[in-house]
């Protein structure tokens, strides 16, 4: 890391963020401001530190422009070659150039049509503090200025006298509530937010308020003592919340005891408090206690229960009850397959194809059976039984939905199966009790991304005589969200279960296979030192694996997607490798400026023509999902307006250009914007479900990085996969049981008795 010479600088800057305060001062963050021209260019930050003698930090308020002089540094992180720049500024003098009026302008941008956050915003300059009182008397001439229209005048009235409250929008501000917090709290309680925060200032926390953030308002701002009971109860939902966070459904009392202990420091006698806590939750029913088999007495916050519990009756209701909806004639599953195995021939122009003996059973026992898993690692055909299995569930004549977790998992099983598919969100959303009827077949993809809440969702939709197919790898990552379903399912005796074994994806010499079933099995294989091998590992030490990276993914960057852990790591992060890939081959004469519909500020987008890109949403009509990958090929000089749609349904939209989404190119839209993302490099996540002839994974021991992380990586890869960083990291990782078999969750428990009794 190397400092460069400090200078001087006198600049203006919007403050979006306090990172931390201190009796010293703080330290604020935000980006640089042409006031004169409105240009708020979000792609330069400044970190600013503002001692305690220069400014409070009372002063120093989020959405305010202050005119800031003092020492600038610029601080070169360095990655081999390449280095990334941060600006800091150590303020010696602060200026307000525009005042914050942060609550009542986003109030007014929310609320009233007509009135954005620069006619907001400019209210609140020419007014000040008289705003408030304009607003309670109706003073159509004090704004007239800046709101000419007499119908937006009166709508904002009209709106502010019936939710408008300049005293809760003072209280707010004067206590210090960050504005999104605030935001939040005044939508849910309205008038009412002043007695409901009083009461208890930790209601904060349902508004996605951070603990230490709350925690310090209620303390310092409502002066709320270290053994209060309302912190205390605070404290033990904080953390049934973080349980959750972890990927548990429940939690035993010893895990809860160190959370709870490490929230309410620095209180003298945390055992105590806890017991006070649990006395008070016990009362007022913030929890849910049991004693279940192998776990022993655990706590379930009351919404995770409820669903386990749910989400275990509807399993168990499927195997244990006959179905009421009997076929009308017997079924041959093994002249179906027959059937299909000769079409396929043909239509492959393969006279070998057959299904081997796994997928037959895989097949006639998600035929039969009213719920079943069809389980195996990667490229071992389970698309292949799904196809065939269709073709014998088409012969009962009952709807039949296919579906996954993710757009791109989704795409991918429509690719693969020629059958429609829909993302789960978009079953739920968009299928009726009459499209399904009453005996509707469920087929889930990629069901080791299935967490409780969204199964959940599913059960209380589906109607009781359905059947349902889970389909995946036990083996691949984890669902993000709490709970496990796959995970346990497969685990389990009684559940209907085929697990396919041989491996069809690869070529039969590839050694990808081989060694991801090695990973698989908790193996660790002897990797390949010679970058020209199918499976190759290069150890390096931490700051030499983005040069690695990058000098391997220019060998072949058209076929190399590059695959990371997590975001924000500087050696290995998918942010780090972005930054350096977006300044290396991008175009950066041709950027992409966009104007703020609600502020009138250009704004800097920190994309270029040549960027790689990811579609971070759903747009079905487009063909476009999320996790759809593209190139910008072209930004206009000016937008333009056109025709998405068709004859019967236009859809007129502003584009700022084109970008080609897997091999077909659209229109750039501004609405696209918030949804696109640099993907040079993108998280393994965000890859599940997805194949690319050659993936590079940079690695290094972190908590991310195990068995499973290491495999879903590797099974990305068609042709070649380089793994580059710690290699002791990645043979612990492949070692030690997957992470996520260690998720206390319920649902075992709640199937395991019923299960076990039925199958004995």
């Amino acid at each position: 890391m190397n400092a460069i010479a400090p200078v001087l600088l006198n600049i203006s800057v919007r403050i979006t963020s306090i990172r931390s305060a201190n009796r010293k001062g703080c330290i604020a963050f935000g980006h640089r401001m042409d006031v004169a021209l409105g240009i708020n260019d979000r792609s330069k930050p400044v970190v600013i530190r503002v001692p305690a003698a220069i400014a409070k930090l009372s002063d120093i308020a989020v959405g305010a422009i202050f005119e800031v002089y003092g020492e600038a540094s610029t601080v070169l992180r360095s990655h081999g070659a390449f280095a990334i720049s941060e600006l800091t500024l150590d303020a010696q003098d602060v200026r307000l150039v525009r005042p914050s009026g942060s609550q009542v302008i986003q109030w007014l941008g929310d609320n009233v049509k007509g009135v954005g956050e620069v006619k907001a915003t400019r209210l609140w300059d020419m007014l000040g503090e008289r705003l408030y009182e304009a607003l309670d008397q109706a003073d159509h001439g004090a704004v007239e200025v800046i709101l000419p229209s007499k119908d937006v005048r009166e709508r904002m009235f009209a709106r502010w006298s019936q939710d408008g409250d300049a005293k809760t929008l003072r209280f707010v501000q004067d206590r210090q509530i960050p504005l999104e917090i605030a935001r939040k709290a005044i939508r849910f309680h309205k008038k009412n937010t002043i007695s409901a925060l009083t009461s208890d200032p930790y209601r904060l926390l349902s508004f996605a308020g951070a603990w230490d953030c709350v925690d310090d308002i209620a303390r310092r701002s409502f002066g709320l003592t270290l053994d209060d009971p309302r912190r205390l109860t605070a404290a033990l939902e904080e953390a049934l919340y973080r349980v959750a966070e972890k990927g548990h459904t429940c939690s035993s009392l010893t895990d809860l005891q160190a959370s709870v202990g490490q929230l309410i420091k620095p209180h003298a006698a945390p055992m105590s408090a806890l017991s006070k806590a649990l006395l008070e939750g016990s009362r007022v029913g913030q929890f849910v206690f049991k004693d279940l088999p192998k776990l022993g007495p655990m706590l379930f916050a009351p919404g995770s229960w409820l669903m386990e519990r749910r989400c275990a009756q509807f399993i168990r209701d499927l195997i244990l009850t006959p179905s009421m909806q009997p076929s009308l004639f017997k079924v041959d599953v093994g002249e179906v397959i027959s059937g299909f195995e000769e079409r396929e021939r043909t239509h492959l122009g393969l006279p070998a194809f057959g299904l081997n003996q796994a997928q037959r059973d895989a097949v006639a026992t998600s035929f039969s059976a009213r719920f079943s898993v069809i389980t195996g690692g990667a490229g071992v055909g389970k698309t292949t039984v799904l196809k065939a299995l269709y073709e014998a569930l088409d012969t009962t004549g009952r709807p039949r939905f296919q579906m996954a977790l993710s757009g791109r998992a989704t795409a991918r099983m429509i690719e693969a199966t020629g059958q429609e598919a829909k993302t789960i969100a978009g079953f739920l959303r968009t299928v009726t009790d009459k499209d399904m009827g009453l005996a509707p077949v469920i087929v889930i993809d990629e069901a080791s991304m299935l967490d409780l809440v969204t199964f959940y969702r599913l059960v209380q939709k589906l109607p009781p005589q359905c059947q349902v197919i889970l389909v995946g790898d036990p083996y691949q990552l984890p669902p993000i969200g709490a709970g496990l379903i796959l995970h346990v399912l497969c685990n389990l005796v009684g559940i209907p279960k085929t697990e396919l074994l041989e491996v069809k994806r690869q070529a039969k010499d590839s050694a990808i296979p081989a060694v991801s079933r090695q990973i698989r099995n908790g193996e660790t294989p002897v990797f390949s030192s010679d970058e020209a091998d199918d499976v190759v590992f290069l150890a390096c030490a931490d700051e030499d694996i983005i040069p690695t990276v990058i000098r391997l993914y220019e060998q072949d960057r058209t076929n190399t997607q590059i695959l990371s852990a997590t975001k924000s790591c500087r050696y290995a992060g998918v942010d780090a490798l972005n930054r350096i890939c977006h300044t290396k081959y991008a175009d950066h004469s041709k950027q992409l400026l966009v104007e703020n519909p609600e502020t009138g500020e250009t704004e800097a987008t920190g994309l270029c023509v040549g960027d790689l890109v990811m579609y971070t949403s759903n747009d079905w009509a487009r063909d476009l999902q999320n996790g759809s990958l593209g190139q910008i090929d072209e930004i206009f000089e000016q937008p333009r307006t056109v025709d998405i749609g068709d004859e019967e349904r236009p859809r007129i939209c502003n584009a700022v250009g084109f970008a080609t989404f897997d091999g077909v190119q659209h229109y750039l839209l501004d609405s696209d914007l918030d949804s696109l993302e640099l993907a040079y490099s993108i998280t393994v996540h965000k890859a599940q479900g997805s194949q690319f002839r050659r993936v590079i994974i940079p690695v290094r021991k972190s908590r991310i990085l195990d068995r499973t992380f290491v495999y879903t990586a590797a099974t990305r890869a068609q042709v070649q996969v380089i793994l580059v960083g710690d290699i002791k990291a990645v043979q612990d990782a492949i070692k030690l049981p997957p992470k996520a078999f260690s998720r206390q969750v319920g649902l075992s428990a709640l199937l395991e008795a019923d299960l076990v009794r039925a199958a004995a």
